[in-house]
């Protein structure tokens, strides 16, 4: 488990194609190149050349039982669509019309046009088999994609709640917080950023930040600097706790943690004498850019020990997580800012995917009455919360509200799900969604102004 959050990050950067082989790979490809146009036509003329040095008298081969020139046309039509087999298929009309000119006559020698229409017919077809594939592909990539970052958040909440756990019993007297307080306390720190900093700063409540870290893993002196597109280290600093140093950009700790890109602590690396750091730790987006480094130039003697690093490592990832997260949630935020910031993360991730891959998701929300019955029929609807989905729950004096957001499902999807929820209460409490004066409301997530959706159905579900 040591390894769970790096392991869930690459998990985000598979090979979509990995279990496809080498030979499917050439045939798989989701977009035709700009140069397409000019490699069928050199493909296409090579060939005929070929042929044309086997048989002069019978350039394309009509002779023979089986048709090889229009084999190379399927071949390209399956590698580019079926526009690029169209233009294949015009390449060998052409060839007959400038090699075959000068033959007369019925029979063979005549125009084939059995040959030259049946060949267009199986190119086309082929072409458009392609098409189709290509865009199945696509498709089930994004929703793969979609599926592999749930997988890696649910690897990350299960490693931090062990890191969690064993720390509070090890810790419980000695330290001010658990990691998930710490945890909740970071996630507002990049959720909300003070009118002290710049507006433009990559680093949202830095110094906070840092002041949390330090705090937690005992750090003396620290000091938090960027990192610049080309991997060097960016010689001003955004965050420090204690004493400052001047930047050395020669320290061997430094040094192997931009190389790695990992944490880097001086018993981890053969230095022949002590340098100006004792730990370089990286900050890392979802996205795996590198974009800072926080250099510990003083800390407790004691807390330099694998579980503390691996700890400090886990909070600055969960932070530069956090940053990534930040343009998306500030617009819900913007416009809700009563949402919380998980559900307001998902609802942006959900409308970039419907952009991205026209993929369909929903926001359903129920409202119940404020009375025994009711609340005890609000409780049974949010236990049977679907896997994949998120819930948003509120209340007023008289009725209380469950919003879902439903990744991956459509209107018929939707309706599925209320059947289900109308025949748990059948099961459970002899009723009926109106019997038991509970409005049902639903919308499709957007490709744009998401944050839009989410408020339209708010206000219908918290109208009286």
């Amino acid at each position: 488990m040591e390894n769970a959050i790096q392991t869930a990050k690459k998990a985000r950067f598979s090979d979509a194609l990995d279990g496809v082989t080498l030979y499917s790979r050439f045939f798989v490809k989701t977009v035709i190149r700009p140069v397409a146009v000019l490699e069928v036509v050199g493909y296409m003329g090579a060939t005929i050349g070929v042929f044309y040095w086997i048989n002069p008298q019978d350039p394309l081969l009509l002779m023979l039982t089986f048709p090889w020139i229009w084999l190379v046309a399927t071949a390209l039509a399956l590698r580019y669509g079926a526009l690029m087999g169209v233009l294949a298929g015009l390449m060998i009309v052409l060839a007959w019309e400038i090699l075959y000119r000068g033959y007369q006559g019925n029979g063979a020698l005549g125009f084939p046009v059995m040959f030259m229409s049946g060949g267009l017919v199986q190119v086309i077809l082929a072409g458009h088999v392609r098409d189709v594939w290509s865009n199945l592909s696509v498709r089930a990539n994004g929703i793969n994609g979609y599926l592999n970052d749930h997988l890696a958040s649910l690897t990350t909440a299960h490693y931090l709640l062990r890191v969690s756990h064993d720390r509070l019993e090890r810790d419980l007297f000695t330290r001010p917080a658990t990691l998930r307080s710490a945890l909740e306390h970071m996630r507002e720190i990049t959720a909300l950023s003070t009118a002290s900093e710049e507006p433009h700063s990559p680093f949202k409540g830095a110094q906070a930040a840092l002041d949390l870290i330090s705090m937690i893993c005992q750090l003396g002196s620290a000091t938090l600097y960027s990192v610049a597109s080309n991997g060097q280290v960016v010689d001003v600093s955004y965050a420090g706790v204690g004493t400052p140093i001047p930047l050395n950009q020669e320290d061997p700790v430094l040094k192997d943690c931009l190389a790695r890109q990992s944490l880097s602590h001086l018993k981890a690396v053969d230095a022949e004498k002590l340098g100006s750091y004792y730990v370089a730790a990286p900050i890392v987006q979802v996205t795996g850019e590198l974009i800072g480094v926080l250099l510990v130039h003083q800390i407790h003697f004691m807390a330099l020990n694998h579980d503390n690093m691996q700890l400090m490592r886990v909070l600055l990832d969960y932070y530069g997580d956090g940053l990534a997260e930040y343009q998306l949630v500030g617009q819900v935020h913007r416009l809700m800012p009563q949402c919380p910031y998980g559900f307001a993360a998902e609802v942006e991730r959900i409308s970039h995917l419907k952009k991205l891959y026209d993929i369909e998701s929903s926001l359903v929300a129920l409202s119940f009455p404020r009375s025994g019955p009711g609340d005890l029929q609000f409780q049974q609807v949010i236990r049977q919360l679907r896997s994949l989905d998120m819930l948003w729950t509120d209340q007023n004096d008289e009725r209380q509200f469950a919003l879902f957001l439903m990744p991956l499902t459509e209107g018929d999807g939707v309706l599925g799900y209320m059947n289900r929820v109308e025949a748990g209460l059948k099961q459970t409490f002899q009723t009926t969604l109106a019997e038991a004066e509970i409005r049902f409301y639903s919308i499709s997530v957007k490709a744009r102004d998401a944050e839009m959706d989410l408020k339209t159905i708010y206000d219908q579900v918290r109208a009286p």
